[in-house]
C-alpha cells in the first residue's frame, strides 16, 4: 500500500468516527458509575482480619465475662470464625442499608486518626465509629452499638474490634430500667511465638 493511500485512508477513517454520532445516555453500553458513597466498607476490614488470623499459627484467647466470673480458654480457629462472623454480619448488614445512615468525620490530631461515625435513628445499629490511621487510611478501631427495645426489655449489643489485635462482644439487658445482665467475649490473638 502506497502513502497516498494510507494517509486517504486514514482521512477517510477519522471523518467517518467524527460523523459518527455520539451514544445517546440512555444507551445500553454507555459507562456505568459505580456507587461513590463515602462510606467505609467495614465488611471487608472484617473479612481481612478474619483472614488474617485463619491463615496463621496463632494461639487465640477467649476471655468471657457472665456478670460475675470471668473465665479465659484457648479456642480454636472454628470457634474464633465462629464469634467473628457475629461482628460481620452486622457489617454487611449495615452496608447492604447504608442509606438508613448519616455519616460525620472527626480529626483527632492527638492520636493522628480519623473518626468516621455512622449513626441512625431507624436502624436497630445506632451507631459505628470507625478509627482510621491518619497516615495510611487503615482502620485502627471498629466500634458498632445495636440497641433493641422488646416490651419492657431493653437490650444492648456492642462489638467492638481492634485491628490486627482482638475483638469484643458485649450485651446487657436492661427490664425496667434496671440492668439484668452483662455479659462479655473478649477474643485476643497472638503469635505462638511471643
Amino acid at each position: 500500500m502506497n502513502n497516498s493511500l494510507r494517509i486517504s485512508l486514514f482521512f477517510a477513517l477519522a471523518v467517518i468516527a467524527c460523523n459518527n454520532p455520539k451514544p445517546s445516555k440512555n444507551d445500553s453500553a454507555s459507562i456505568t458509575i459505580a456507587d461513590t458513597a463515602k462510606f467505609y466498607n467495614i465488611a471487608r476490614f472484617i473479612e481481612d482480619e478474619m483472614r488474617y488470623v485463619d491463615l496463621r499459627n496463632f494461639t487465640i484467647i477467649e476471655k468471657k465475662y457472665n456478670g460475675l466470673d470471668t473465665v479465659n480458654r484457648i479456642i480454636s480457629k472454628d470457634e474464633f470464625l465462629t464469634a467473628a462472623s457475629m461482628i460481620l454480619a452486622q457489617a454487611k448488614w449495615f452496608m447492604e442499608n447504608k442509606e438508613l445512615f448519616n455519616e460525620t468525620v472527626f480529626q483527632d490530631l492527638g492520636t493522628e486518626s480519623f473518626t468516621i461515625n455512622y449513626s441512625s435513628k431507624t436502624a436497630a445499629i445506632k451507631s459505628i465509629d470507625l478509627l482510621l490511621n491518619q497516615q495510611t487510611n487503615l482502620p485502627k478501631r471498629l466500634f458498632i452499638r445495636l440497641s433493641k427495645q422488646v416490651g419492657d426489655t431493653a437490650v444492648t449489643e456492642q462489638f467492638s474490634w481492634i485491628s490486627n489485635k482482638q475483638f469484643m462482644i458485649g450485651r446487657s439487658v436492661r427490664v425496667d430500667d434496671q440492668f439484668n445482665k452483662n455479659a462479655s467475649s473478649t477474643i485476643s490473638w497472638k503469635n505462638q511465638d511471643q
